[in-house]
């Protein structure tokens, strides 16, 4: 049982004494189960937010190019494949958010994308590690991030779908913490008496979550290595990459970020680079535009690398940190929220607080950047497709446009002659081949020419 007066005096050492000032109108059960709640936040952390670090001190992390990625692809491949063969790779998948901007209160994963099969997100996703699972004869472990508002309908969409062929014992839930919003004071704010006005902790809580729920001590034990890390929007993220697990094998590297050429100076996109001899990353909402155009010696933009949210993470790395006790600092942004002040649930603008896991950057003893084609990796579904009946970037109609032209340049490699007029859509399944390489491969030259839509399914 919680004590009310220490508890009290934790509030009043941090301004947020006000939490208890409806104490007495809640019933027995709702007072101690929102006392535990209170006792139970780290209010320190709260107030203090992390600090943007100085664009001063900015230089250039190692960056594997494509060029360079290129002319080793022989023996990456080849440490990668028997990385996968082996079984020292798992794939980590972080999928806690709704799909609100696409108009839907599900998960976003569930969201319906493949033009012709209707897979969801989800299934595509869950597909490629079933067709790395298939081609190395083993249950790739896949793990999946919820949050608490997420977490029920993901586990129901997956066994409502049999798991989209998977091994239940391969598939591994857990849920994300949350963390108290606040309003622009940095008051915790209730959502009701009684109860925290509470938000997901960013895609960071995902290590924090990977302790607690005991899977990183899982993965240890198991004899995993690497954690290949996507995020259920980009549904061209793969999942197959041997190049990725070689380069983490060969080079030792704890921590892996996939980057891009940005497409312009302002584009809206993190920037790997290395700072007091550490790599991390720099967010766009931390620079003003006159610093994304600042250029080093040999006249390289600084900020040159986008970051796609594409990571490999070394599972050794994260036990370090783990057992050090070591926590990713909270970053706080201003959102609009509804929280109950003066006896009334109110729109206002407040904070709220989130954990980034590129945070986890600089911790790292040997940090690489891997330069990728964005046309190949990179289709996110972030917005609407129309917007007040405009087209909108980073949508479902933009990946699905972006997916079809990727597979239509392996039709091509094939030998195929593309005559598509702009409305067609290829739609090639992760069953029959989730990487170019795998498509080459099994391609039975049953087409000589394609001016239409196409689906492929194994």
């Amino acid at each position: 049982m919680v004590d009310p007066f220490a508890l009290n005096d934790l509030l009043a050492k941090h301004g947020q004494e006000h939490l208890l000032a409806e104490l007495a109108t809640l019933g027995a059960e709702q007072r101690e189960r929102y006392l535990a709640q209170l006792a139970s936040i780290d209010w320190a952390e709260l107030s203090h937010a992390a600090a943007p670090l100085p664009a001063g001190e900015v230089g250039a992390s190692r960056v594997i190019t494509r060029s360079e990625r290129q002319a080793r692809a022989a023996t990456l491949r080849a440490a990668g494949e028997a990385a996968y063969g082996a079984g020292r790779a798992a794939v980590l998948m972080v999928a806690g958010g709704q799909g609100t901007r696409l108009g839907s209160s599900a998960p976003k994963g569930c969201f319906p994308i493949a033009p012709h099969s209707g897979k969801s997100i989800f299934q595509l996703q869950a597909e490629k590690v079933l067709s790395l699972s298939r081609r190395f004869g083993r249950q790739v472990p896949f793990l999946i991030m919820t949050s608490p508002m997420t977490d029920a309908d993901t586990r129901e969409f997956f066994q409502a779908n049999g798991w989209f062929g998977l091994d239940q014992a391969q598939l591994r839930f857990f849920s994300q913490g949350t963390v108290p919003s606040i309003d622009q004071q940095g008051r915790a704010l209730l959502r009701v008496p009684g109860m925290l006005l509470e938000n997901p902790d960013g895609h960071g809580g995902c290590f924090t979550a990977l302790v607690t729920s005991g899977n990183l001590a899982r993965l240890h034990a198991d004899g995993i290595e690497q954690i290949i890390y996507i995020q259920v929007d980009n549904i061209l993220a793969p999942v197959d990459d041997p190049e990725l697990l070689g380069l983490a094998s060969l080079e030792g590297a704890e921590v892996i970020t996939k980057v891009l050429p940005k497409a312009h100076p302002d584009e809206k996109v993190g920037h790997l680079v290395r700072v007091a001899g550490s790599d991390r990353i720099v967010e766009y909402t931390e620079l003003t535009p006159a610093q994304t155009r600042l250029t080093s010696a040999n006249g390289e933009p600084l900020y040159r690398w986008g970051s796609p949210a594409m990571h490999s993470w070394g599972v050794a790395f994260l036990a370090r940190l783990a057992a050090r006790g070591y926590q990713i600092p909270l970053h706080r942004s201003a959102k609009p929220l509804k929280a109950w002040l003066g006896g009334a649930a109110q729109d206002i603008t407040g904070w709220k607080s989130e954990r980034f896991i590129f945070d986890l950057i600089p911790e790292a003893r040997t940090s690489l950047g891997l330069e990728i084609d964005r046309d190949s990796e990179f289709a996110p579904v972030k917005n609407p497709s129309l917007s007040d009946g405009k087209p909108m970037n980073d949508s479902p109609a933009t990946a699905v446009a972006l997916a079809s032209r990727l597979y239509a340049s392996w039709l091509a490699a094939a030998g195929v002659t593309i005559a598509l007029p702009a409305e067609a859509r290829i739609e090639i399944s992760p069953l029959y081949a989730a990487t170019r390489e795998q498509f080459l491969a099994r391609w039975d030259r049953r087409l000589e020419r394609l001016d239409g839509d196409y689906y492929l399914e194994a």
